[in-house]
């Protein structure tokens, strides 16, 4: 059995003795790839040039983390990720409950 190293990541081929190939280990993937670009949960937004206080200040929004990447580079801001829940009762069981639900993005 031998045993190469990729550069592309820790991922490790293995030949085995029947000659076939088996990749072991990980490997790199882009968001896109693995299928997280965005689950309509998150909105993005921009941060203000301006702001030193250290309290986020959202600007404007974009559709996708990809924009965000994009545009906080070109502009040389930061950019935020929001998740917005709503709280749920459940009053089922012997004790009450507050649970969280994720909101779907309003574009």
């Amino acid at each position: 059995m031998t045993t190469a190293t990729t550069d592309m990541g820790t991922a490790t081929k293995a030949t085995r003795a029947d000659g076939a190939d088996k990749t072991t280990g990980r490997s790199r993937r882009t968001l896109i790839e693995s299928g997280q670009e965005s689950n309509g949960h998150e909105r993005y937004f921009l941060g203000r040039p301006e702001n030193n206080s250290g309290t986020p200040a959202l600007d404007r929004e974009v559709s996708s983390e990809g924009e965000a990447l994009v545009e906080s580079l070109r502009l040389g801001v930061t950019y935020y990720v929001l998740k917005e829940f709503r709280v749920v009762p459940d009053f089922s069981g012997r004790r009450p409950q507050l649970k969280k639900e994720l909101v779907q993005a309003k574009l």
